[in-house]
């Protein structure tokens, strides 16, 4: 009887400290995709520090097609559509296309789609965490979260 509860007093000095363990090890956020073959969908744009909000009714999305080396979306009125290089988290889009619709509503959605399709274009690196995009863009940023496919 003497050594069951000795082991009842060792049981937690045991499982305790390896649950603790655990929990403080930094392993980082699970991933389950990458930049490639995924709709992503933008929260936020801007100047570093600065980001702002999408206006409110519109959508901003971009899909890096991994077979074409493509990358298209919704600018928020407009369709873009471009190539792209992305290696080792380094992303570069020298060049984007777009239709040119003009949208009146809501206000200020052209000038949104502006800024945005500017800010792609300087794209220097990515990094996906929390199952967020993040793109570095010299001076701006983008922040996308990943969508339905």
């Amino acid at each position: 009887m003497l050594l069951k509860q000795k082991l009842y007093l060792l049981i937690p000095l045991i499982v305790v400290p390896a649950l603790l363990a655990g929990a403080c090890t930094k392993t980082g956020p699970a991933q389950t995709g990458g930049l490639e073959d995924t709709v992503w969908t933008l929260e936020q744009y801007g100047e570093w520090g600065n980001p702002e909000a999408l206006l409110e009714g519109t959508e901003i999305t971009a899909t890096f097609a991994s077979a074409e080396g493509q990358v298209n979306g919704s600018a928020g009125c407009n369709h873009y559509f471009g190539s792209y290089e992305a290696s080792n988290n380094r992303l570069s889009i020298p060049q984007i296309g777009y239709t040119e619709m003009y949208c009146m509503e809501p206000e200020g959605v052209m000038e949104q789609e502006r800024q945005y399709l500017k800010i792609l274009q300087a794209a220097e690196s990515y990094r996906i965490q929390n199952n967020k995009l993040l793109v570095d863009c010299g001076d701006g940023e983008l922040v996308f979260v990943a969508g339905e496919e």
